[in-house]
């Protein structure tokens, strides 16, 4: 299931006071086929109660007929719409951009600062981290400019439009652990894999064809074997490990100021073994070259993104809703409902 429905309803009634735009909170169920991949089967949207009116939810599926199958591509862009935001600042299965640039931009700066600020440029753990910094700062300190600064790009391309950030922020709250960012962990969290002593990797996917998992398996295993040789290098005894003024010291500030808001959290490794020191640097370093990764392939995703929904328009009629009827203006263009959803093309010519 694609949920996004605890996250966005809260924010419902504010976008939709909004000019240009509407949001609901979202949930999709899916049929994983006997092919391996997985088909929408319903998409339930929802409007939460307000001081005005009562809640609306309304469920849609596939149909065969004009209306219903105009309803349900609809129904469906909204919930792209909803999942290109989480492409980029937050993602659960939410993979958008806002979700994307929390995990692997914005929570990442404790570890940069921390290292630079505690660890020698000689120490082992600086010059293994060192070159997996590279370019984040920078790109950082130019997002905050104008890309997540009070009316930029983000707060003017994606249907939360000026509450795009505050999202971010709340996901971050609900949702961001360090131990969950470990791509094993991940998957297991989102139900995309069980633990499974016989698989390779010790985890079984649910869906085979999941490229992401496959692949970044391959490279989560092949960085965590290069970590673990050269930690076990440094800190063949554990002792050295929790001795290492510096390397606790770096990890303290990460925990404590750097997300001082979850330092108390149970989920927080202890570097006191060279299991858990492995295991942490692999994560930092799955993470901070993930948006490495995406800027390589960032071309390709770009042909797709034009044509992706991002923002969703504000005449709720094309869902048969505008007055509380169904379907009623059914007999407009599929066209001209078309563009009342902003592409990102739409939206980089707006700016």
């Amino acid at each position: 299931m694609l949920d996004y429905h605890d996250l966005l309803l809260p924010y419902v009634h504010k976008v939709r006071d909004l000019e240009a735009t509407t949001l609901y909170g979202s949930r999709t169920i899916f049929f994983l086929t006997n092919d391996g991949t997985l088909r929408p089967l319903a998409i339930e949207l929802t409007i939460p109660p307000s001081a005005t009116g009562s809640q609306w939810k309304q469920v849609f599926r596939p149909r065969r007929d004009a209306t219903g199958a105009w309803l349900w591509r609809h129904a469906k862009s909204h919930v792209r719409a909803h999942d290109s935001v989480d492409y980029c600042s937050c993602s659960t299965d939410l993979n958008c951009d806002l979700i994307r640039r929390l995990r692997t931009h914005c929570c990442v700066e404790p570890y940069i600062i921390a290292a630079h600020r505690q660890l020698s440029e000689m120490h082992p753990i600086y010059r293994l981290l060192h070159p997996h910094f590279r370019y984040t700062m920078e790109i950082n300190a130019l997002a905050r400019q104008a890309l997540i600064n009070a009316g930029g790009i983000i707060e003017i391309s994606f249907s939360p439009l000026k509450y795009s950030m505050e999202i971010s922020s709340v996901a971050y709250d609900q949702l961001w652990r360090f131990d969950m960012e470990a791509l094993p962990a991940d998957l297991i969290r989102r139900g995309m894999a069980v633990e499974d002593p016989t698989a390779e990797h010790g985890l079984r996917l649910t869906v085979d064809d999941y490229p992401f998992a496959n692949d970044g398996l391959l490279i989560w295993s092949a960085i965590k074997q290069w970590v673990e040789d050269y930690v076990s290098h440094y800190y063949p005894d554990p002792s050295h490990i929790t001795d290492d003024y510096e390397l606790q010291r770096w990890w303290d500030e990460v925990r404590t100021e750097g997300h001082g808001d979850k330092k108390d959290e149970p989920w927080w490794p202890k570097l006191n073994t060279l299991e858990s020191l492995t295991h942490t640097l692999t994560t930092i370093i799955w993470v901070l070259d993930d948006p490495i990764e995406f800027r390589v392939r960032q071309g390709s995703v770009d042909e797709i993104w034009e044509h992706l929904p991002l923002v969703g328009g504000d005449e709720l009629s094309v869902l048969g809703i505008s007055d509380g009827s169904f379907g009623e203006d059914v007999e407009e263009s599929a066209n001209t409902a078309d563009r009342r959803f902003w592409t990102r093309l739409n939206a980089a010519l707006g700016l």
